[in-house]
């Protein structure tokens, strides 16, 4: 395995503020499609607060770290993918179920902290989130440059 030499931090930070930047323009109509439904439903109303009310300087950080992450990660791991799309929706998709879906399904057998609707409506969205990162960072990288 390489090390992380110059021409890995410009592909790492290149395809960060591709996979950020999209991420980011998608995010909130998204965010309103998926949780829409819980939004404006009675018994939901206390979980959510109102949209003039939110941080937004947390969810862009969360986005901003795990987009950062999710690069350090692909570019350790990159050589031993298949190559373009396949190994990114490849890495997409093991990385949501190792790091959302069965967490989520651990905790709802020994829990019920929230509503099973609500908690895999939220699994949904962040597996899209890292799918479509993961495939932001696989376009283009070939390693023979």
């Amino acid at each position: 395995m390489n090390s992380l030499n110059t021409e890995k931090w410009n592909r790492i930070l290149v395809r960060f503020l591709l996979a950020f930047s999209f991420w980011e323009a998608v995010s909130i109509p998204v965010r309103m499609l998926f949780f829409a439904k819980f939004y404006f439903d009675p018994t939901f109303k206390s979980m959510f607060v109102p949209i003039t009310d939110v941080f937004w300087l947390g969810p862009v950080f969360s986005d901003l770290l795990f987009t950062l992450s999710f690069g350090f990660l692909y570019a350790l791991m990159k050589e031993s993918l298949p190559q373009g799309l396949v190994g990114g929706f490849l890495v997409g998709i093991l990385v949501s179920i190792i790091g959302f879906v069965s967490p989520m399904l651990w905790t709802l057998s020994l829990t019920n902290f929230a509503p099973t609707q609500l908690v895999w409506v939220w699994v949904a969205y962040y597996s899209l989130f890292t799918v479509s990162t993961a495939a932001i960072y696989s376009v283009g990288w070939n390693s023979e440059d």
